[in-house]
């Protein structure tokens, strides 16, 4: 988002791309703002598309993502701390 709250064009998702095709645009649009959570996104993505199968969402699956995107953010926070340390 910019200043004003708006989503930038180039993240705009479009109803007859494939959802392949809208998650490629949000993840280049995303290495924009935040590089680190693309590659953290990008790192992970085979267990955020198993939350949702055949339209049935996975708790389990869910969970399991959630926790590898908090280690990675941990991770992230950590070496943070350490540079800030040098």
């Amino acid at each position: 988002m910019n200043d004003q709250g708006e989503q930038p064009t180039s993240a705009q998702l479009a109803e007859p791309k494939s959802f392949r095709e809208n998650c490629a645009t949000f993840l280049m649009s995303l290495e924009e703002v935040d590089a680190d959570m693309a590659a953290i996104l990008r790192d992970n993505w085979d267990a955020l598309i198993a939350i949702v199968r055949d339209g049935q969402r996975n708790s389990k699956a869910r969970s399991e993502f959630n926790t590898k995107v908090a280690i990675a953010l941990d991770s992230l926070l950590e070496a943070t701390k350490t540079e800030g340390e040098a």
